[in-house]
This record gives structure tokens, sequence and C-alpha cells, in this order.
């Protein structure tokens, strides 16, 4: 059955990036697990474990706060409220930025390096390769604000902020497996 609306094209070039991207998170979740099976020492090795807990946490909040603020934004322009889009969309991609900037944080705290070990390597691009995800995340939002600001959506033409809001959920899915792997299990 063909298409009937440029809104349902919109939302299933989302749907695709938004596959496409989840078989490159497997590959990589994939090498993670087969490095850690195949590893003849301790994994993660007892000296390269990430000694702190409580900045993945407080980025796991904040992510998890910007996708009910970018939830309740969406929802405002279903009900044909620009200005809840217009707030929900600009705290969502400033829970985002604060996101990658607690993520930087982490980063120069952790004590090791990409480089060394396999363990160091995997553990960098899980976490290098979600924030990156992240940053186009907020970019995609970035553009939702400039549009809704030019007022070019309201509750019958809203695609492009259904599928910017489906990004950000799969990114918020994403972290929330990339914590549980990470510093969980």
């Amino acid at each position: 059955m063909p298409f009937r609306s440029r809104s349902n094209n919109g939302l299933l070039g989302a749907t695709a990036l938004i596959v496409a991207e989840s078989m490159f998170f497997l590959g990589v979740l994939s090498a993670w697990y087969y490095l850690q099976a195949t590893s003849l020492s301790a994994w993660p090795p007892t000296d390269l474990r990430p000694r702190e807990f409580t900045l993945p946490l407080i980025n796991t909040i904040v992510i998890l706060f910007s996708a009910a603020a970018l939830w309740w934004g969406e929802r405002g322009i279903a009900g044909g409220d620009k200005r809840r889009l217009i707030v929900g969309v600009s705290i969502a991609a400033g829970l985002g930025l604060l996101f990658m900037t607690v993520q930087t944080i982490e980063f120069s705290a952790l004590g090791f390096r990409a480089q060394g070990s396999s363990y160091g390597s995997m553990f960098f691009a899980l976490l290098v390769f979600h924030i990156l995800r992240v940053f186009a995340g907020v970019g995609w939002m970035a553009v939702v604000l400039i549009r809704a600001a030019m007022h070019q959506f309201d509750e019958k033409r809203r695609t492009v902020v259904q599928a910017c809001a489906m990004y950000w959920y799969f990114i918020t899915v994403i972290w929330l497996i990339v914590f549980a792997v990470l510093y969980l299990l």
C-alpha cells in the first residue's frame, strides 16, 4: 500500500535511521561481549574498571528527564500548543548539552584511555558512539527549535518533531543499555 502523506515518509525515514543505528550498536555491543568471552584475564581488568559511579548515574537521570521534557513538548504541539513545544524541546536540548558536558568530565576522570587494552578500547567506543548520537540529537532539536520559532509546526504539521522525538527516545534507551553494560554488569 503506498504512503498517503509525506509525514509517513518522514517517520519511515526516522525509523530506518533508528534501525540502522541499532544494527551498528548491536555490532559494537557484540564486539564487547566477544572480547569479554575470549579474554584470558579478568573482564573488566581490576585496574581499569571505572571507579566513579556518580557521574554516569547523574547522566542517566539527566537523559531520562530530557526524554520526559521532549515528550511533554511533543504532546503540546499535538494539541496545538506551540509554546509548550518550544519550552519542552529547549529543556530537552539543554539537558542533552548537560549530558555531553558530564560525559566529557567523566572521560577526563576515568584514569585509563582507549589505547592499551581491548577493554579500554571498547569502553570508549561505546561511550563515544553514544555521545555522537546525543550530539546529533541535540542538533536535530536545534533544527526543531528554529523551525518552531518560524511557526512551521502545528497539530497537523509536526512530523519533524515526531521523528526527532523518536530518535531521542532511541538515544535514551541506548544509554540505559550502555549504562547497564559498562557500570552495572
